[in-house]
């Protein structure tokens, strides 16, 4: 029998870890946010062009980050396990995996006509979205290298400098983006796309903090390996094992809203804008179960690693029951709210009018958004990464992506086309069949590991017992 003690799982310590999580991840799309609201106020084109190229660049950044999420529960398992030299030989794979990723991304960003094309966008509008999508290629190194630190932090329990740094990054935001966009201190006005060069600057000078923070901050120094490494293959393996489906999954998860945006470029900048808004706000709602997800992903395996899978089971029930009570308030509320929400992002009846009209669908499917989101990244816990990726695959892409192009542009045989309402409709449908996959396995997997537990029943009771108090 093991003597190490689980992780903390009182509420108070679920709260302690998901909220900088939570407000670093508003933090970050608030970022977003803000290139929204600002470009909205100076015209459609421009937000047209800020949806197409934000839309671009997570299309490509997040699967590529997946991949290196995966650094989270095997440093998650090593903190729980107290190995802690292996968490600095772990980031340096993840740096080495960086590298290749970059490889990836960088030419893909930079290949801006192939994004415009697909985008439908024209004269303006291309001009401005392909500048924003250049200037994020350059910040992509940046980008990846910093999720690397990301990662690291939460599974050692230490959200909150993500939090501050993200915080750091978000006061910056609107200043750098009136530098650029707006023409203050005699930069040229660039309009949407100076927005790409705030991000890029961002992403850089958040880069920085990462390392200094890490560099000197006493708490991980018993992590510091003692000089930086090569590539490992037994531990490379392990992260693409983790990492790879994971980045799939975050793919399939993300680009179906993105790639939805690109095709719903084509159907005008009311529209694409009207769309933009909503995702937005979506969005917004989503970082309360991602963080809560992410949470439970740290503790659960925390708790492997200190075997003690039935307080990770523990974990897993009560998060998914707090994150749904959550999801079902939030998409009440903006559903009520919607007419004064949309108000602070456009001044334009028409985008309005749709962004109001697309809202129904969002709140509809949130509170399975919130099920799939926790349910997943507790699976990551538990290193369950494959099912998962294949469920996203089928559902977003198939159903939400494959049958919402049909909605939107023909179906003439339903009545349609039905424009941006298909392709909403469509994604609803599929996250609704994810949520409900992913939560029915999420459960069986809990279930089965803790059959593993090697402590008494009285053990574990007595921990779960002081974790309710």
């Amino acid at each position: 029998m093991t003597k190490l003690l689980p992780p903390d799982t009182s509420l108070k310590a679920l709260a302690k870890l998901a909220g900088p999580i939570w407000i670093a991840n508003i933090a970050i799309v608030g970022s977003g946010t803000i290139d929204t609201i600002m470009a909205g106020h100076l015209g459609k084109e421009h937000l047209a062009a800020i949806a197409l190229g934000i839309a671009t660049t997570i299309s490509v950044l997040m699967g590529l980050v997946g991949v290196l999420m995966g650094l989270s529960p095997i440093a998650g398992h090593h903190f729980g396990a107290r190995k802690f030299r292996a968490i600095g030989e772990e980031l340096n794979q993840s740096f080495w995996l960086s590298l290749v990723l970059m490889a990836v991304g960088v030419p893909l960003l930079l290949n801006t006509d192939f994004w415009i094309e697909l985008g439908g966008a024209k004269g303006e509008v291309a001009e401005m979205a392909a500048e924003f999508i250049r200037w994020t290629a350059f910040a992509l190194p940046a980008s990846l290298l910093g999720r690397c630190f990301i990662a690291l932090n939460a599974a050692v329990s230490r959200p909150r400098i993500t939090m501050w740094v993200s915080l750091g990054m978000l006061a910056l935001k609107a200043p750098l983006n009136a530098v650029f966009m707006y023409g203050w201190l005699g930069f040229p006005a660039m309009g949407g796309g100076g927005a790409g060069i705030s991000f890029f600057v961002l992403s850089w000078l958040s880069l920085f903090a990462f390392l200094a923070i890490w560099k000197f901050d006493k708490f991980y120094r018993p992590m510091h390996v003692e000089k930086f490494v090569g590539p490992r293959w037994e531990l490379l393996k392990n992260h693409l094992h983790v990492g790879v489906p994971m980045g799939l999954s975050t793919f399939f998860e993300v680009s179906s809203f993105t790639l939805m945006a690109i095709f719903i470029s084509r159907l005008g900048e009311e529209t694409v804008s009207a769309h933009q808004i909503v995702a937005n706000l979506t969005s917004m709602l989503y970082m309360v179960p991602l963080s809560l997800g992410i949470a439970s992903s740290v503790l659960i395996s925390q708790s492997l690693g200190a075997r003690w899978p039935a307080v990770a089971e523990f974990i897993l029930r009560r998060t998914l029951k707090i994150s749904i009570v959550i999801a079902a308030v939030l998409a009440t509320l903006l559903y009520i709210f919607k007419g004064n929400v949309i108000a602070l992002y456009t001044s334009d009846a028409g985008v309005a009018a749709t962004a109001a009209a697309l809202v129904a669908f969002g709140c509809t499917y949130h509170v399975f958004d919130a099920m799939q989101a926790v349910s997943s990244f507790a699976l990551r816990g538990y290193r369950v990464t494959r099912a998962p990726m294949f469920i996203y695959g089928i559902m977003l892409w198939g159903v939400g992506i494959g049958i919402g192009y049909q909605l939107a542009f023909g179906a003439e045989w339903a009545g349609g086309p039905y424009g941006a309402f298909g392709f909403w409709g469509a994604t609803a449908v599929g996250l609704i069949l994810t949520g409900l996959s992913l939560l029915a396995m999420a459960l069986w997997v809990g279930r089965q590991r803790s059959r593993d537990e090697h402590h008494s029943p009285e053990e574990v009771e007595r921990v779960i017992r002081e974790a309710r108090a």
